[in-house]
């Protein structure tokens, strides 16, 4: 019989309108699954069982909210009243804000039950977390969204709340293979996040279908959700490899290349696309900007925390300090420039498909110790974040040691619902679901 903590969002939300469960046994079901998985995986700063039971006590099968009784995780970026918000740093120990992000204020008042903080990379930046992958633990989360990417894989919730600035969703849910979802700029409000880099951040969404990523997504939008939702047409899919591609492991070239066959067998038109030349200087260009807007944006840490500062966060921020305004201003030129450009570039294709991440996720804390040295690089997305555009990545393929590849779907500026019914109907195509090593 299913376990209450196995149940998608969607059917969760089925059932507890049905009164075939409370928002108190699913909540109670999760919260016994961390009890036993926690301590393994290491997907959460904070944790208010107390708080969560008592709403979820208060949930009642005729209340609206689009998101009623379902628990979730919140990166802990995101600023919460009633539970402490520490930007992953130790500058902000304790820290508790006096409001609600907008994101989390949306979704409690569609009825989602706030279960508690996910861990994060420093300031969802850089440095390393501890969080373990679900799927084999000698392996990394991902990052900067890493406890909400593990929390969701091993089932503790059935979806969460990241951000990304260049591929912190992204990545980590092709790692621990999930669908993901980085909205169009701007869609979302970021209020309340403390943000990095003002031209790429967004809120990040996360869960184990495509339903449950869209529920989320339609419930911060107060849009309507139809489940199932699929294109009138059959999709036409882009399949591009980008120059930045050659610098993947040979499973992420293979993803694409399975995308890309498998697509095709199911009667999707699919096309071979060619990036300008233009684009091929993209990724460095975003991290440019990325690394002066976060110099700015933490110029307060930097001057009176700078020793308490990860090693690495400091060495980005220094980078961004070095940076010449007129440089920024030029890479800012050239990033609007792409933007023009895209629609002429995707034209005729319902999105772009490529890799989601450099391959599977490398060795982690468990494995390694101090001699653990990343979390995945953000290459293959940092394009499409410094164009502000849409992505949902969903599972495709499988590496050599047996953990999942993702494609990211890449949709026109706005074209987020539109994105994700396509992404439903690739989905349906392309779906492996690696299983858990931790049970």
């Amino acid at each position: 019989m299913t376990e209450p903590y196995e149940l998608t969002a969607c059917d969760a939300l089925d059932r507890i309108r049905a009164k075939d469960l409370s928002a108190e046994e699913l909540l109670q079901s999760c919260l016994a699954r961390i009890e036993v998985l926690e301590p393994k995986i290491g997907a959460w700063a904070h944790i208010d069982s107390k708080g969560a039971l008592a709403a979820a006590r208060k949930v009642g099968a005729a209340m609206p909210g689009a998101m009623l009784g379902i628990p979730i995780g919140v990166k802990d970026v995101i600023e919460t009243a009633d539970m402490p918000t520490e930007y992953g740093s130790p500058i902000f120990k304790g820290h508790q804000p006096a409001t609600d992000a907008a994101c989390v204020m949306s979704a409690k008042e569609e009825g989602a039950i706030i279960l508690g903080k996910t861990i994060t990379q420093p300031f969802a930046c850089s440095g390393l977390v501890r969080t373990a992958n679900p799927l084999n633990t000698d392996h990394t989360s991902g990052g900067s969204s890493s406890g909400s990417a593990a929390a969701v894989a091993a089932k503790m919730i059935p979806v969460a709340i990241g951000t990304q600035s260049a591929s912190s969703t992204i990545r980590p849910s092709s790692y621990n293979g999930l669908v993901g979802m980085r909205p169009s700029l701007g869609l979302i409000s970021v209020s309340g996040f403390k943000p990095y880099t003002a031209s790429c951040d967004t809120i990040g969404l996360m869960g184990r279908s495509v339903d449950d990523v869209e529920l989320l997504w339609t419930s911060l939008m107060r849009l309507p959700f139809q489940r199932g939702r699929r294109p009138k047409q059959t999709p036409v899919f882009g399949v591009t490899r980008p120059s930045w591609l050659a610098k993947a492991e040979q499973s992420a070239r293979d993803a694409v290349d399975k995308a890309e066959r498998l697509l095709s067998s199911a009667g999707a038109e699919v096309r071979d696309i060619s990036l300008p030349d233009s684009f091929n200087e993209l990724p460095e260009i975003h991290e440019q900007i990325h690394d002066y807007e976060g110099a700015r944006s933490y110029a307060y840490e930097y001057v009176h925390h700078r020793d308490e500062l990860d090693p690495r966060v400091r060495g980005l921020i220094e980078r961004g300090r070095a940076l010449p305004t007129e440089t920024y201003l030029d890479y800012m030129a050239k990033a609007a420039e792409g933007r023009a450009l895209f629609p002429s570039v995707i034209a005729g294709c319902d999105c772009l498909v490529t890799a989601a991440a450099p391959g599977e996720a490398p060795k982690g804390w468990n494995a390694l110790g101090d001699k653990f040295q990343t979390m995945g690089d953000p290459m293959q997305s940092r394009t499409w974040s410094i164009l502000q555009l849409p992505i949902v990545t969903i599972p495709c393929h499988t590496g050599p040691a047996g953990l999942p590849v993702g494609i990211q779907l890449i949709g026109r500026y706005g074209s987020d619902l539109q994105l994700l019914s396509v992404a439903r109907w690739a989905a349906s195509v392309l779906a492996e679901r690696p299983a858990m090593a931790t049970s």
